[in-house]
């Protein structure tokens, strides 16, 4: 990294399910720039937060917390509904465009599984531009790794391995009560699922193919 560069963390949410604000809160506090996918605003209002763009094809957001976010500054940038990508894609390539080193993304998980895997998938996305992302709700911190990760227990959690392509060579873990080591991993088996950590930190290093790296609890 050259010194003209710096670290860019961004906070996307969309309009999946949020259970509680909380996350939104805590991650605002770390975030240089608040993303609203359309019907997300809802979760930035109940969190008293002021996002810095709202985008979308406005079909899911509410008229009046889109005309106070309008005229308390917030950015908007509407597209039209017949589109062929996704609000929560095209908020994910604005962050890229703006320089963004990390995405945190909140609402991208719910009830319709066909979002949900979309949105899981644009981690793949943001992995060909070279940037973090992470997928957060209550219960789940989904990652894609592409060489390695470092991951802090957290209490309760488990961590689990899924192969995000064919197959995934070189599999190999610290930290965790199940170690793999130069492990090769194909997709259609639970070969990963539910480790335990036994340190503090974790690391799952992986030499081809890309892995998700989702940390999770009941």
């Amino acid at each position: 990294m050259s010194k003209e560069e710096v670290d860019m963390n961004v906070l996307i949410v969309g309009s999946g399910t949020v259970e509680s604000t909380e996350i939104i809160k805590e991650l605002s506090d770390i975030s240089d720039l608040l993303i609203c996918a359309d019907g997300g605003a809802r979760y930035f209002y109940e969190a008293g937060i002021q996002p810095d763009i709202l985008l979308g094809d406005f079909d899911s957001i509410h008229p009046e917390i889109r005309a106070l976010y309008q005229n308390n500054g917030t950015e908007i940038i509407k597209f039209p509904i017949h589109k062929d990508y996704t609000d929560m894609e095209l908020a994910l390539d604005f962050a890229i465009e703006k320089g963004a080193t990390c995405i945190y993304i909140v609402g991208a998980i719910g009830t319709r599984m066909d979002h949900t895997l979309s949105n899981i998938h644009l981690l793949h996305k943001l992995a060909d531009a070279g940037v973090k992302g992470v997928i957060i709700d209550q219960n789940n911190y989904i990652h894609i790794v592409t060489d390695r990760i470092e991951l802090k227990r957290k209490q309760g959690f488990c961590v689990s391995l899924i192969p995000a392509t064919a197959v995934v060579e070189g599999v190999t873990t610290k930290g965790l009560a199940y170690p793999l080591k130069d492990a090769r991993m194909v997709m259609g088996t639970g070969l990963g699922i539910s480790n335990e950590f036994i340190q503090e930190n974790a690391e799952v290093t992986i030499e081809k193919g890309r892995l998700y790296v989702i940390v999770s609890k009941d």
